[in-house]
């Protein structure tokens, strides 16, 4: 089953299949002055053409055919003559041809059960016309149009009612002049349940009608992981079942119609996942399992050890994210291959490391295995001793402030074991990500953002959702959880439409839904150098703390924007490789993971859920957790859509006094996201914030949350020193928000030395 949508500026580079119109072009028509963005096809003198980049209207696909090099004109040869018999490429897109769309009721075909339509295809059903909004799969009829709540919920809608009843073309076996003979019908499955994948029969009873039987099966749901219909147009067919890594309910339907009557039936199939070993192999494509072999479970003194992922098994084109998650802090050879290797240093204590990876194939099929190194203590005594439970008691001392722990459970983290065993419609998917996938279905999240780039996937999403178990998760004091949820995603999607939008005014996509269009920063590529890094030691404490990674030609990595929220610097590379992985060379040494990932959605949930004191996080706006007090509200800082502009990008867009294009813009995106998404919008609310003035200390939202030297004097410590660190309301290496932080702050600012074992 392909779930197909439309990414380029004109209509479409689609094939429409065997019941479509007859010698249908590759692609459309190149029409001069238009401009095309980047993956565009177009039939230009009977030739298909593409265009690499962004094409303006003086860009034209001959300039191809006469440059130099590939990269003089945007556009290339795809295939000469591909387009032959296609059209004249004059760009007018009149015709005498009164065929789908045309005004003529007696010329609009009637609909064909499990045919694809094109956007603004007009059909008979049922005497009434209707009119594709966009792309219809073989298995959307126009009759869900007429009991879908809501205009999105269907891509037809009703043009006319009766419209088809003069050349009684209706589409439903109504000829005008006898009624249809109905087609009583009714499908079984072999198996209703089945454990580990496998070959079940699925078989049609029709009866009735008046002449012969055309059949149309589907897989309605999920989109991923897809079964196999070995004859979609029979009476009956086998369907193949992958091996599945979690329990997957399948609905298949099957059309039947004789050419006038016209009946559909629907059949529900389980799929239980089957419990794999870790030394299990499959040979499905939908089933991945992590293994790591390593050459030593524990070393002595120092020592180093391989550690080797290549017994995973999965699909095709496996890739492997390795992160260490536990241990003192030590860097790998690299992060991402299926080898890897530890060199461990010595230590004054036995220790334990942890080390992860992360095995996924081209399907999107994930697992994760970890393993742990043991160490034996061997080194010196550096400075003065200090156990780690001492350590920990310090800080959990210094932590009870009642904002802090609302924020520390806001930002809490789930493991990557769970998040990337997320899969759409997975029974076992965190409470969060269902309750995500109730309000955003793929098909819904298809058309929202029909224009994004194709690694902003719906799978992708959900996995960053399950990250954060506090983004639309479970509220117990009475709040509405689902009312949270919904203004949440308005929220982050209409900021989305603003950092990331194609903003194009002439393309048939509303701009409120053009969100997710780049994943890199203009201009950037993987290959470049510098940029986007305080990298230079000694030229920064952040130099030193998230140290820039090496490109292959010698110059430091580049970290340009990339994902939803165009994450950027290595001093927040770091940070967010921190959170999402415990290790802060995970995304130092590979940026493009967070453009290639799922982290290209979960930059953004982060940025959501995490507070920048003396803002608030955008979520406690949200949820209400934040109530401005009156250093807020003396800055005209109200609860509200504005705020979030004002907390992402406010010394820019606010406080003019009139409001910013920039601002303008997320504001109506927002309005369009809340009304799709039922989200009602106070007449109170402030959308804007031209009139707001900057956050500051003494706010509601005035925390701190980082650790420093605490520099008093501590009599008994060696030279009477401290040994501790202290919350400060500036930026440091050391946050409060991250596990182990204190620790570090302490061992870096003191001679001292951490026994881990007490």
């Amino acid at each position: 089953m392909n779930h197909l949508f439309i990414r380029t500026a004109t209509a479409s580079a689609l094939m429409i299949g065997t019941q479509g119109v007859a010698a249908s072009p590759p692609a459309e028509d190149y029409v001069a002055g238009e401009q095309y963005r980047g993956g565009s096809q177009v039939c230009y003198a009977d030739d298909l053409f593409k265009a690499q980049w962004w094409a303006t209207p003086d860009q034209q696909p001959a300039d191809a055919l006469t440059a130099e090099n590939t990269w003089d004109s945007p556009w290339v040869l795809l295939e000469a003559g591909a387009c032959d018999g296609s059209g004249d490429n004059s760009g007018d897109s009149s015709s005498d041809d009164s065929g789908p769309g045309g005004d003529d009721p007696s010329s609009l075909a009637a609909y064909q059960p499990g045919q694809s339509y094109l956007k603004g295809s007009e059909v008979c059903y049922a005497d009434d016309i209707f009119v594709a909004q966009w792309w219809a799969n073989g298995d959307q009829a126009p009759a869900e149009a007429l009991t879908v709540q809501n205009t999105w919920g269907s891509p037809w809608i009703l043009k006319e009612s009766n419209g088809c009843e003069a050349n009684g073309n209706s589409g439903d076996g109504n000829d005008g002049d006898s009624a249809s003979t109905p087609i009583p019908l009714s499908i079984s499955a072999s198996q209703t349940q089945v454990t580990g994948g496998g070959t079940l029969l699925l078989d049609a009873n029709a009866s009735g009608g008046d002449s012969t039987f055309n059949y149309s099966w589907a897989q309605l749901s999920p989109t991923i992981p897809e079964a196999e219909i070995a004859s979609a147009t029979s009476a009956s067919t086998s369907v193949i079942l992958p091996a599945v890594a979690y329990d997957v309910t399948y609905i298949f339907s099957l059309i039947v119609s004789d050419g006038d009557a016209t009946e559909e039936a629907q059949v529900t199939v389980q799929n239980f996942a089957m419990d794999v070993g870790p030394d299990a192999n499959s040979d499905s494509d939908n089933l991945v399992t992590a293994v790591i072999s390593a050459s030593a479970n524990s070393v002595g003194c120092s020592g180093s050890v391989t550690l080797d992922g290549s017994r995973s098994s999965g699909g095709s084109d496996m890739s492997f994210i390795w992160s260490q998650t536990s241990g003192p802090s030590v860097k790998l050879s690299n992060y991402v291959g299926n080898t890897t290797q530890a060199v461990l240093p010595e230590v004054y204590s036995n220790v334990t490391y942890t080390f992860q990876l992360t095995a996924t194939d081209s399907t999107a099929a994930s697992n994760v295995d970890e393993v742990s190194i043991s160490q034996t203590g061997c080194a010196s005594v550096d400075g003065h001793v200090m156990d780690m439970s001492e350590l920990e008691a310090a800080e959990n001392a210094l932590s009870t402030d009642s904002l802090l722990q609302e924020v520390k459970d806001t930002v809490e983290t789930r493991g990557n074991v769970i998040v990337e065993a997320v899969q759409p419609g997975r029974n076992a998917n965190p409470e969060n990500v269902q309750r995500v996938e109730s309000i955003i279905s793929s098909d819904t999240w298809d058309y929202l953002f029909p224009l994004r780039a194709e690694d902003y996937t719906y799978t992708n999403f959900l996995r960053a959702v399950a990250k954060f178990p506090a983004f639309c998760g479970e509220y117990t004091d009475g709040r509405d959880s689902d009312a949270i949820c919904r203004k949440a995603l308005a929220v982050m999607f209409a900021h989305f439409g603003q950092e990331t939008g194609a903003h194009a005014t002439a393309w048939d996509e509303p701009e409120w839904r053009q969100g997710l269009y780049w994943i890199r920063e203009i201009g950037w590529t993987e290959e470049a150098s510098g940029g986007y890094g305080a990298c230079d030691p000694g030229s920064s404490w952040a130099a030193e703390v998230w140290p820039c990674a090496i490109n292959a030609d010698g110059g430091y990595k580049s970290y340009f924007g990339r994902g939803s929220k165009q994450l950027s610097w290595n001093y927040n590379y770091g940070p967010f490789s921190q959170a999402m992985y415990g290790d802060i060379y995970t995304l130092l040494e590979n940026p493009e993971l967070v453009a290639d990932t799922w982290l290209n959605l979960a930059s953004a949930i982060f940025f959501f859920v995490y507070p920048q004191p003396p803002k608030p996080s955008m979520l406690h706006v949200v949820d209400g957790t934040w109530v401005p007090n009156r250093v807020d509200l003396a800055n005209n800082l109200t609860s509200g859509f504005g705020v979030t502009t004002n907390i992402i990008n406010g010394a820019i867009e606010c406080s003019k006094g009139s409001e910013d294009y920039r601002s303008q813009y997320r504001m109506d995106y927002y309005q369009n996201f809340a009304e799709f998404l039922g989200v009602d919008i106070p007449a109170d609310e402030e959308l804007g914030c031209a009139n707001m003035g900057q956050f500051q200390t003494g706010g509601s939202a005035s925390l701190d949350i980082y650790w420093d030297k605490d520099w008093s004097w501590s009599a008994g410590n060696p030279n009477n020193k401290s040994f501790a660190c202290q919350l400060v309301n500036y930026q440091t290496a050391y946050s409060a928000l991250n596990e182990g932080d204190y620790a570090r702050c302490v061992k870096a600012n003191f001679d001292m030395t951490i026994d881990y074992q007490n």
